[in-house]
């Protein structure tokens, strides 16, 4: 009778972690675009963080997620060691250079990768960073709901990519860097598999992109989201990971699959769970 109570007390904190982000995540007021290709406007993705060290030459070097008051979600592939020295994460940021009046600045506490990461093939290529201090929402700062776990995102829907990443292989993002988005459709995964070679895509990966290229991510938005619109809610169904060159026909994108990693994700923040949403 009483490791049954335990189990309910303990389902029930996890339901309010979780009910409790729903409230507020992935909702963007200033996002009414419905396809993307071009530069977005302030405000227009909320959730999107740019992670930058001195260690990179014009400090940005990966993209990443809100997904709570305290925790930003990445790609592992972001990080060659789990060190914070000189590491900070811009939220509300709308242009590398200039004057960004939403934007606040946050150390890092804690670099957390996924702990069956694998750098040879890319699987499980997602981390956890553990802000310094607390963030509060604004309409400019505002976390991203996450794909639930069993989500299913069939081939064709349409999903918002964005980061300050390259506007092509070696071509780095014009000045000032204004954040870019594009839409791109879900891509099936065995046919993503059969391009990219076979073995290459695993359950833990979605691909996304056009068969004849021109629209994709790049180097620099590596961490970033991968987001779908269900009703008026953005959620989160993948992290931006690995491809082969950039915008290359027949040559999708492949971005971590969020919904994966429901589990992981809640035993290491423990409290004030991400939004998680079945899609």
């Amino acid at each position: 009778m009483l490791r049954f109570e335990c189990v309910v007390v303990v389902l029930v904190l996890y339901l309010k972690g979780s009910l409790s982000q729903l409230n507020v995540c992935g909702h963007a007021p200033f996002n009414t675009r419905i396809v993307g290709g071009q530069s977005a406007s302030d405000g227009m993705w909320p959730w999107q963080v740019s992670l930058q060290s001195p260690a990179y030459t014009g400090g940005h070097f990966c993209g990443g997620s809100l997904i709570n008051k305290d925790w930003v979600l990445t790609a592992a592939h972001c990080f060659s060691s789990t060190k914070t020295s000189g590491l900070t994460v811009y939220l509300g940021k709308q242009t590398l250079s200039g004057l960004n009046p939403n934007q606040i600045a946050r150390g890092v506490k804690q670099v957390i990768l996924h702990p069956n990461y694998n750098s040879g093939t890319q699987d499980n290529d997602i981390a956890l960073l553990l802000l310094n201090s607390s963030v509060t929402f604004t309409d400019y700062i505002i976390p991203v709901c996450l794909a639930g776990e069993g989500s299913n995102f069939p081939r064709d829907i349409l999903s918002w990519i964005t980061g300050w990443g390259s506007t092509a292989s070696g071509v780095p993002l014009s000045s000032p860097g204004v954040l870019q988005e594009a839409v791109v459709p879900i891509v099936d995964t065995l046919l993503c598999d059969f391009l990219l070679g076979f073995g290459s895509i695993t359950p833990n990966m979605i691909c996304a992109g056009y068969f004849q290229g021109g629209k994709d991510t790049c180097q620099g938005d590596s961490g970033g989201p991968l987001v779908i619109k269900q009703g008026a809610v953005w959620i989160q169904a993948g992290i931006t990971s690995w491809g082969k060159g950039c915008a290359q026909p027949s040559s999708p994108g492949v971005y971590t699959r969020v919904s994966q990693y429901q589990t992981w994700l809640s035993s290491v923040i423990n409290q004030n769970l991400p939004g998680f949403i079945k899609y």
